[in-house]
């Protein structure tokens, strides 16, 4: 546990004894050298400047919890073009339009080297955030890059090597949305009806500070579990709506915990778009798992509720694989797990019918033009590139290696504008005597992918439907993908998105390759 003091002068990870460097207040000049790399001649439709900085905010009664936190302004644009969420130290809700070019100056504030992965954007390779780019306390890097993405629900938040765990958990995160005209003709709910849910769990002492690896090397391997659902930034989150239909833009923003949500009353959860965008048409489920990274969109109909009622938003019990979860009850918080194991039931916010109001809206029936995966199209059907995910004394590793900041192997190397089948495994029984397996969301950068099937020991509930950039597995299964990757060469990463994972080494650079040579930054 730490101290508010200790929370500012965290640097790396690692709390420091010192009291924090001093710091100018918001809005005032910062000395700084701007490390990014602007393309020449570019002109932004968008300009916004994002600020990583200290500060406190009020959770619960009594001392105000020490937070890192983005704060943003519109330099040029549209207002809307950041939102900021009411009462929350989440970093603000970026919206453009896809053709849209947009210019970020991120301004580093905190005692630690850092910098912006915009997750699930195609961009090019210098603007993406590869950690070899990250700057330190009091430096900017710019970043320049055209909204090339269809619409969909994407999110930005550090990603430092060995440190992005610390910081995303230390409040580091926020949405970026993007709409285009097909979307536009689909007459969704907007506005009030729109609504961000960005979940996450946490671990607080009695001084309501942050707890951090509350685990121990249980907590390490599994990842960080939190025992506080927030919702937004906010425990105890309450969503007041009236008899409308939402559309709910949901986001697992938590270090390592899956989520199998639903609704209490057993209400369908009605899914119009997931990670790279809206599906063909809705589909409905019971539940969904949801893993670290991964987002839904979620077409909520609360017509039918009377005032003062609502279904509730949970996560279901499930099988999560992991040691020490004795089937999803709770212990104590320590060498042996967390208080709230992964797979264990709760709930993850109330909805609570305020007001009475007409509705005319219906769900359509179709909602995008999405063709299905085409496996024809991929140059290696005859041999996937295959990865396997293993954990070693607390090191995390893809086929047996490590991350190395720019190194890639010979079979990390793939051609531009060419689509190819990938199959990542997660073999079971990996952890010894310890009987322990666990979950990977694995993520791609500077990609998305279709995916084209699982196998091995399945859990029920997966979304696997439209474009994605990030998929769980669940211990035992294999799963096959189908790659898209497009026009920008370089070095990309892709790696697991529980968060201690990948900064513990399951992450790798692949090297995307065009006809125009091999560029490296």
């Amino acid at each position: 546990m730490i101290t508010r003091r200790q929370f500012f002068s965290i640097a790396g990870g690692a709390a420091a004894g010192c009291l924090a460097h001093s710091l100018p207040a918001w809005g005032s000049p910062v000395s700084s050298t701007d490390t990014g790399r602007s393309t020449s001649g570019f002109l932004p439709d968008v300009e916004l400047r994002l600020t990583s900085m200290p500060t406190e905010v009020p959770l619960f009664k009594g001392s105000p919890t020490a937070v890192w936190a983005y704060r943003g302004e519109v330099i040029k644009g549209p207002p809307e073009s950041l939102v900021h969420l009411k009462s929350s130290f989440l970093g603000p809700v970026i919206r453009v339009r896809k053709g849209q070019k947009v210019r970020v100056h991120f301004e580093n504030r905190i005692p630690a080297s850092s910098i912006i992965h915009w997750h699930g954007l195609h961009v090019p390779q210098e603007m993406d955030g590869h950690p070899r780019f990250a700057v330190p306390q009091g430096e900017t890097y710019r970043y320049d890059f055209e909204v090339v993405d269809r619409s969909g629900t994407y999110w930005y938040h550090p990603h430092p090597h060995g440190r992005t765990g610390h910081q995303v958990y230390g409040g580091m995160a926020g949405l970026f949305l993007v709409t285009d005209d097909e979307e536009a003709e689909l007459d969704l709910p907007s506005g009030d009806y729109e609504v961000p849910l960005v979940i996450q769990d946490r671990s607080f002492n009695m001084d309501n500070q942050l707890v951090y690896l509350s685990g121990g090397m249980m907590g390490r391997m599994t990842g960080h579990m939190g025992d506080v659902i927030l919702v937004n930034g906010r425990p105890r989150f309450t969503l007041k709506a009236a008899t409308r239909v939402y559309r709910l833009r949901i986001l697992n923003g938590s270090n390592a915990r899956v989520y199998n949500l639903a609704w209490d009353d057993g209400s369908h959860l009605t899914v119009i778009g997931t990670d790279g965008g809206l599906l063909t048409r809705p589909l409905k489920r019971s539940s969904v798992l949801i893993g670290p990274g991964e987002r839904l969109d979620v077409w909520a109909d609360f017509t039918r509720y009377a005032e003062g009622t609502g279904p509730n938003l949970i996560s279901g019990g499930f099988d999560a694989g992991t040691a020490g979860t004795m089937g999803g009850g709770r212990m104590g918080r320590g060498m042996m797990g967390p208080v709230l194991p992964n797979g264990a039931p709760f709930q993850v916010m109330e909805v609570e019918i305020a007001k009475k109001e007409k509705e005319h809206r219906r769900l359509p029936e179709r909602l995008s033009k999405l063709p299905p995966p085409s496996v024809e199209d991929a140059v290696n059907i005859e041999l996937p590139r295959k990865f396997e995910l293993s954990m070693f004394h607390m090191h995390g590793l893809i086929n047996g290696r490590s991350f190395q900041m720019t190194q890639v192997a010979d079979d990390e190397i793939v051609q531009a504008d060419t689509t190819e089948i990938w199959e990542f495994t997660n073999p079971s029984g990996q952890m010894g005597m310890m009987g322990m397996t666990i979950p990977h969301p694995m993520h791609l950068h500077g990609a998305k992918f279709r995916v084209l099937g699982r196998a091995g020991v399945s859990q029920s509930g997966h979304q696997d439907e439209g474009w994605k950039d990030t998929v769980l597995l669940m211990p035992g299964e294999r799963i096959r993908l189908l790659v898209r990757f497009g026009k920008y060469s370089g070095l990309f990463l892709y790696h697991c998105h529980n968060l201690e994972h990948g900064d513990a080494g399951m992450m790798r650079n692949y090297l995307i390759k065009s006809d125009q040579g091999i560029r490296i930054l």
